[in-house]
């Protein structure tokens, strides 16, 4: 495949080495950066840097994937709709609900494939938390709580832009905790409603929060939500979900299951993480999803992340921050 990479932020170096080792071809770069450009080309040397997108669009590629700014990923789809090409679109859809509902009604009206960066849903962790509660291993859930401790450094704000609800929509919640509140909505649904709280830790300056709090309600039973880049000097994330048949622990790539007093290794796999560093993603849950949504695509059928289901974690989210400014309980 021909591919165009749109944006060369930390975000697209795991797409770069996944992309490398699918064997497919990165053509076209769009930066304003040379220095960003370079770290694409020192894996795909023809990488022709581009400005603006639709440049990049007009290379005569197959494949784009969307890494820019969570602001302009309206813009930029809306471009690669007009030109029928297909996409692999960065978490969040958008920096608002607006923003991501239009982005998927133009990909769909274009007749074009639309796949989101929820990875969280390919690491062998949240596969096996999937299955497990499809099969009802666990019984009837109960409750369960998503813990996302992360650190960031101050630098990591200063970029302009970063942390503010214009560009990137929010903060931890938006911008890091989404991937495993995502994972949390896949496996369980929709709740019915949900509270929230937001602040600003002394750790850092920024507009949006930098620790959030949440209740998931489900009406018979509650999912607690916290996740922070505030928490020195951070970790990998856990999500816990019990039920009247045993408790399940994701944290990482790996599931332990709890059945009785001894512990079950469900599924393992390499534990790098964003925990601390932006870039420290693992490339093979972004190789699968990468490789799940071309062959999707030549198949006709739902990617493992499609715009549609990415739409319904934006809602949730949208109802979290609703629920921060008005100090209430909020619908979804």
């Amino acid at each position: 495949m021909r591919v165009a990479l749109i944006g060369a932020g930390f975000a697209s170096r795991p797409h770069v080495l996944a992309l490398h080792e699918l064997g497919h071809e990165v053509v076209t770069v769009v930066t304003r950066r040379e220095d960003r450009a370079r770290n694409v080309q020192f894996v795909f040397p023809n990488a022709k840097r581009c400005w603006p997108a639709s440049e990049a669009l007009d290379a005569g590629v197959d494949f784009a994937i969307v890494a820019s700014p969570t602001n302009t990923h309206l813009e930029v789809v809306t471009e690669a709709a007009a030109r029928k090409v297909d996409l692999l679109c960065e978490k969040p859809l958008g920096a608002n609900n607006d923003q991501a509902v239009d982005l998927v009604r133009i990909a769909r009206e274009a007749g074009i494939g639309l796949a989101v960066c929820f990875q969280h849903r390919a690491k062998p962790g949240g596969r096996a938390l999937h299955d497990l509660v499809r099969q009802g291993t666990l019984g009837q859930i109960t409750g369960g709580f998503l813990h996302v401790p992360w650190w960031r450094e101050q630098s990591y704000y200063d970029d302009p832009g970063r942390g503010t609800f214009e560009r990137d929509g929010g903060g931890a919640l938006m911008v890091q905790g989404i991937h495993s509140l995502d994972l949390v909505l896949w496996v369980l649904g929709v709740p019915r409603r949900v509270v929230a709280s937001g602040s600003r830790s002394p750790a850092h300056k920024l507009e949006a929060e930098d620790v959030f709090g949440g209740l998931l309600d489900y009406g018979d039973f509650v999912i607690t939500v916290h996740a922070t880049t505030a928490a020195f000097p951070g970790r990998e994330e856990e999500l816990w979900l019990t039920g009247t048949k045993g408790t399940a622990v994701q944290h990482g790539a790996a599931l332990d299951l709890y059945q009785d007093i001894s512990m079950e290794v469900v599924a393992s796999g390499t534990n790098a993480t964003t925990a601390t560093d932006p870039t420290g993603m693992p490339v093979e849950w972004h190789r699968s999803v990468i490789k799940d949504a071309i062959e999707s695509f030549a198949e006709g059928r739902e990617p493992l992340a499609s715009g549609e289901s990415a739409l319904l974690t934006q809602r949730v989210v949208a109802a979290l921050y609703r629920s921060v400014v008005s100090n209430s309980w909020e619908t979804v």
